[in-house]
Formats: C-alpha cells, structure tokens, sequence
C-alpha cells in the first residue's frame, strides 16, 4: 500500500480517525497494528526479520543499561552483528556472489551462477539503521534504554517511516511515543499540508518525468548528446521529488497522529558546497553516517590524511548502502572525490567566503555543484555499468537542436502517449510543474530561510491559500490521470527499493 495510491488515501483518514476516538490508553497498541498492516501489505514473509531487529536492539540496548566494562560493549556488538548480518545476507550475498564469479571467469573459470532466491526484506536499510543508531546512543551514554517494549516497537516499525525513512533518533521520536496523543486541529491541518507538497512532488513531477527519462535508459543508443545531457538534468529533478515527496507524505502522515518526524530534505540544489549538499540532502541519512561511521573512524582527531580516508570511507558506504550494485560504488566514489577534493581546495581558506550565498561567485558555485551531483546521477540511475559508462562517453557528441526536439518527441512517445498534441500537452505540464518546483525551493530557501514551506502556508490570507490548496490538488489529479488514465494504479518510490 504506496502512499501514493488510492487505497491509502482511504486508509489513512479511517485509521487517524480511529486513532483519536478510542481510549488513549489503546493508542500505541493500535497505531502499532495498523503500522505492522501496512508493513505486511508489502510481504508478510518480511515482518518476522523487523520484529527480530526491533528485539535483539530492544534487549541489547537494556543489557548496555545495566552492565559494566565489557558485556556492555559485548551486548553491542552483538546487536551489530545481528542486525548489519541480516542486512548484508539479505541485501548483499547475490552481489558479492555474481562479482565473485565474475572475476573468476575473468580468470579463465566458466562458472554460472542464477543467483540465490531471497526475500526483498522491505525497508530493511531504514529499520536496520535506526535500531543500530539508537543502540549506540545508549552505549555512549546519550539515551536511556526504553523500558517499554511497547514504545520501542512502534519507534521502529512506526508506518511513516518504516519503509523507507527518514532514519528517526531515539532522542527525539521515543519520548512521543510515550505520551498519549489528543486531537490537534493544527497539526492535522499542517500534517495535510505536508502531504499535499509530498503528493505534488511525487505524483505531479517525479512520477510524469520518470516516464521519458525511463525511455531514453531503456535505450541509451539511439539518442543524441543533447538528449542525453537534457535526460540527466531531468533525472536530478525526479530523484529529488520523489525521495522530498516521500519524506515529506511520511512527515505529513507522522503530524496527521501527533508525531514529529526529522525533515529530511532541505533544498539542496541551493548549496554551493558538497559539505552543504549533504547537509540538506536526505539528512537523516547523512548524520547517520556522520554519527555512527565517520566519528567511530576517529573523524577529524587524527590528522588530515585519515580525515580524507575516513569521509572517502563513509561515502564508499553510502553507495553500497544504496544498492547491491557497481553502479551505486562508483557513485559513492565519486561524491567521495568530490568531498575530499572540496575540503583539500577549500583547505586554510576563508570560510565566510566559502559560506557566501549572494553575488555570481555564489551562483557559480551552486552550478557546479548541481552539474557534478547531475553527473554522478548519471551511475545511480543507470541500469549497468555499461550503460553508465556508455552514457558518460556520449555526452559530447551531436548537438542539433532539432534532433533534441525529434528525440524529445520520441521519447515522449514512448513513455506516455504517441498523439502529438498530448505530448505537447505533457511537456508543457512537466515544463509548469518542474517551475513550480523550483519556485518552492527558491522560496524557501531565500525568503523562509529554510523554514518549512508550510510556515508560507500560514502567512498567506485565506483566499490566495485556498487558491494553493485547489491548484495543488489539480496538479495531483492530472499527474495521476495522466500516468494511469485513472486513479487505479501508483508508481512505487525510488528509495523503497533501497
């Protein structure tokens, strides 16, 4: 059940609903029901390894309370082992299998291998994540072991975020897990709101550009240089709105019951550094790594040298984290290049200089910014190797105009509709809703100053908001017609598959 789907849209209200006229007593048992109903809606043969992760770091995280020396450190390598095993076999053993015999038939082996049958443990990087984090604020001594097994299970498997984040801190979401929640006008009307920019990001853009840029991947050969450069700038667009949109629905969906989850998105195409991409980039993600891998490494105590190796380290990780693929290695690999090289150049310079968001030097670094994480976009989306490098080698090539617009048309046509006068229309809808986008950011970002989009919300008078509220909605309804010609089908999120 996507939450960009009609049976959700159903779901939801029903279940927050019934969330706030039953006992407040009943709340937690109830919302982690209905969270296990939504988890299980993906395959029910994944809920016994959520209910495995959220124990062993449950009993590992009690056990580090109340021993001393080294049981303490026991129990948590214990909890890592269970929880990044399951990851790692779950996720990783058919990768490291075919590269395995990949190499020996380099070598002269004529293997073959079909790959082991596994379950697709849904959601398993986010959950797997948030149990080892919150371990290991209990093993430093930032939290407290929960008591309540309660309380700690709807933490982990809380339906917002169980599929695909953002990663919560057990700092800020376990103590309003264990407060009862009433119904608040304003937060169900912010929750809403949130939800609305999460759909239009979604639905309205992601989703209707996922359609040619779908095309042209699927058929890398027969389009130009121009196409392709055109085809990579769309894909940032659309990973962006897609993974924003999911965040931003789960935020809203969190609000909805009373809950505050982290903002994971905050404009990052505005950055004019890698340090700050990352800053504003699936931000849950990022600190994760910050927290947990880069200042377990030793961070930045020991020298600039290991400074280097360790964020190389982290973003190597990163990549692997995304996906069991050489594609996702080399793209961590290259935003390792990236933010090293950044800190290096940047190294004894003056940081105000650095940090300057006005003036052309700001925009010319932004630019750059945006160019290089577009290109390295380029390995993530691309379905092997091969394509990618493919992709990369053809980028200089034929620059004509008109064949762009020829290869624009076709392969519009190929992923939405061959009648020429609905590929105009789908253009101009792409064109008007991608603007939109842009305006939001640029909005946020210089006018709120990072605020959420729905502080804009509450500063405007009635009509001009309930005039944003129906043009939301239409943009939302024709992104749906448009894709499925109804409202009987939803395309899944990028990052639920990672």
């Amino acid at each position: 059940m996507l939450f960009n789907s009609v049976p959700f849209m159903i779901f939801l209200p029903i279940a927050a609903f019934v969330f706030y006229v039953i006992p407040q007593k009943l709340q937690k048992i109830y919302l982690l029901a209905i969270s296990f109903y939504v988890y299980t809606c993906f395959d029910v043969r994944a809920v016994p390894f959520i209910v495995i992760a959220i124990l062993s770091s449950f009993f590992a995280a009690k056990a580090i309370d109340s021993r001393q020396g080294k049981a303490r450190k026991t129990a948590l390598i214990a909890c890592v082992v269970v929880n990044v095993g399951m990851l790692c076999f779950f996720k990783y053993t058919n990768f490291v299998a075919d590269s395995i015999v990949a190499v020996a038939n380099r070598f002269g082996a004529d293997i073959t291998f079909g790959g082991f049958s596994l379950i697709a443990v849904t959601g398993i990087s986010f959950f797997t994540f948030q149990s080892v984090g919150y371990v290991a604020d209990v093993y430093r001594g930032k939290l407290k072991a929960e008591e309540n097994l309660l309380n700690y299970s709807l933490f982990i498997a809380f339906f917002p975020h169980v599929l695909a984040g953002p990663i919560s801190r057990g700092g800020s979401l376990l103590p309003q897990m264990q407060q009862p929640k009433a119904f608040d006008y304003n937060g169900v009307k912010t929750g809403l709101q949130l939800m609305a920019l999460g759909f239009f990001k979604k639905i309205a853009v992601a989703d209707m550009l996922a359609m040619f840029i779908g095309a042209v991947h699927n058929d890398l050969t027969s389009y130009s240089s121009l196409m392709l450069i055109f085809t990579a700038f769309a894909y940032s667009v659309q990973l962006y709105c897609d993974f924003a949109g999911y965040s931003d629905i789960a935020r809203g969906c969190a609000k909805v019951l009373g809950f505050d989850i982290i903002d994971n998105f905050n404009t990052p195409y505005l950055s004019a550094s890698f340090k700050e991409l990352w800053s504003r980039w699936h931000i849950s993600l990022s600190s994760w790594f910050g927290s947990y891998v880069y200042i377990s490494l030793g961070g930045n105590r020991k020298g600039e040298m290991r400074k280097y190796l360790n964020l190389a380290i982290v973003f190597l990780l990163s990549g692997l984290w995304h996906g069991s693929a050489w594609t996702f290695i080399i793209w961590g690999a290259l935003h390792a290049v990236y933010r090293v090289g950044e800190e290096i150049f940047c190294k004894g310079r003056n940081k105000a200089d650095i940090c300057e968001t006005k003036g052309i030097s700001y925009w010319l670094k932004t630019a750059l910014v945006f160019c290089l994480t577009t290109f390295a976009w380029i390995f993530f989306r691309a379905n092997t190797v091969t394509d990618a490098f493919y992709y990369v080698t053809h980028l200089a090539g034929n620059f004509s105009p008109a064949v762009f617009i020829s290869d624009l048309f076709r392969a519009v046509g190929q992923g939405f509709d061959l009648t020429p006068i609905l590929i105009y229309g789908y253009i101009a809808f792409c064109a008007f809703a991608v603007a939109v986008t842009v305006g939001m950011d640029f909005y946020r970002y210089f006018v709120l100053k990072g605020e959420c989009l729905t502080k804009a919300f509450a500063t405007m008078k009635w009509p001009v908001r309930y005039i944003c509220y129906y043009a939301l909605v239409a943009l939302i309804m024709a992104g749906f017609i448009m894709q499925n010609g109804g409202y009987g089908a939803s395309a899944s999120f990028i990052y639920a598959n990672f």
